[in-house]
């Protein structure tokens, strides 16, 4: 499921048998504050005994689909989509989607090319002049080992690997998304960032498509995530997250590279073991530093682990408790986590 954002609309309480919400497609949603203080006048202004509708103002596509909180959190593309919104009788709730694939520099040196664009050097469609020259060229020479530059550890890819593998993992999924402005084999989005324009080449599609989907949902509204204002509490999500990332990134890089030993896995039987061990720590991280506001509808084994751990249903918007695995025993715990586990259903739990 690939967007901008979705926004659910809840279709039933549980008084009435089990929640579930129509989703719906939108562009226009930002900034966040603006976009919640509009529904929750409309929340206000409205009664809703059975169901919440789609306001006339929202300009959306859909609805798309219809599901439980589980059924669209597994369907949702981790790299492809970021947010998603909740609307129910008395709340909007807003989620961010964090991808807890780590390995990501194979992809960005093998799949993706960045070219940074002083913005007066392109036209009103943001492609640049033929004649216009990069102030930055990120690309396979970018990751030569040691890292350093813009690929190291405090250079700029810390934080834009994440809209790269946003903007690759769409054009591979669908070239013909891309602008007008690169070749015919390599899809081109143009992403304009204040003075410059960000010019994203896919140079491999299946590089890309390795990066497994899985992701943990934050509702950064929650008060887990004190901020003074949600588009304050997005970004908090959206860097302490990517900086993490890319620090496990750059450590198996390394490892990859022969330049470190493995050091995050138990007695490590490969590479993949390690790979799996900096995913669970990620996973740790997470958890760590955003507590309830994880979403209990995290997908996979993610948001089985955390359910169980904490006693939380699926069906719900934050965690009922705060989740006790150590950093010592997630990845062993993640292994053996029920990706379907709802304690709702569990009659031992009980």
């Amino acid at each position: 499921m690939e967007s901008e954002a979705l926004v659910l609309f809840q279709q039933t309480t549980r008084g009435t048998g089990t929640r579930r919400f129509k989703v719906y497609r939108v562009t226009e949603f930002e900034p966040v504050d603006e976009f919640a203080d509009r529904f929750q006048t409309y929340l206000r202004r409205n009664r809703f005994p059975q169901e919440v509708h789609k306001p006339h103002w929202l300009e959306a596509d859909g609805p798309l689909t219809e599901g439980t909180l589980a059924e669209i959190g597994e369907g949702f593309r981790q790299f492809s989509t970021f947010h998603l919104f909740a609307v129910t009788p008395r709340d909007f709730q807003p989620f961010v989607a964090v991808p807890t694939a780590v390995d990501v520099i194979p992809a960005l040196s093998d799949g993706v090319r960045l070219r940074v664009y002083d913005a007066a050097d392109c036209d009103d469609d943001h492609v640049p002049d033929p004649d216009a020259s990069p102030t930055l060229t990120i690309d396979g020479d970018s990751f030569e080992r040691p890292l350093s530059g813009p690929a190291g550890e405090d250079g700029l890819l810390s934080l834009w690997h994440l809209f790269a593998l946003q903007s690759a993992t769409r054009l591979a999924d669908d070239p013909s998304r891309g602008d007008e402005a690169g070749e015919p084999d390599e899809p081109t989005a143009l992403v304009p960032d204040g003075d410059s324009v960000i010019r994203i080449d896919l140079r491999d599609r299946a590089a890309v498509r390795r990066l497994p989907s899985e992701g943990v949902f934050v509702n950064y509204g929650a008060d887990a995530i004190p901020a003074d204002s949600l588009d304050g509490a997005l970004t908090r999500v959206l860097k302490e997250s990517a900086v993490h990332r890319y620090r496990y990134a750059r450590h198996l890089w390394a490892v990859r590279g022969g330049e470190r030993e493995p050091s995050l896995a138990e007695d490590p039987d490969g590479y993949g073991d390690e790979r799996t061990a900096a995913r669970g720590e990620f996973f740790y991280d997470l958890v760590d530093g955003f507590g309830k506001a994880v979403a209990p509808f995290s997908s996979g084994e993610y948001g089985g682990l955390v359910r169980a751990d904490t006693t939380t249903r699926t069906d719900t918007f934050s965690l009922s408790g705060r989740f006790e695995v150590d950093r010592d025993d997630v990845v062993g715990a993640l292994a053996d986590a029920n990706p379907d586990y709802d304690p709702e259903f569990d009659k031992t739990a009980r």
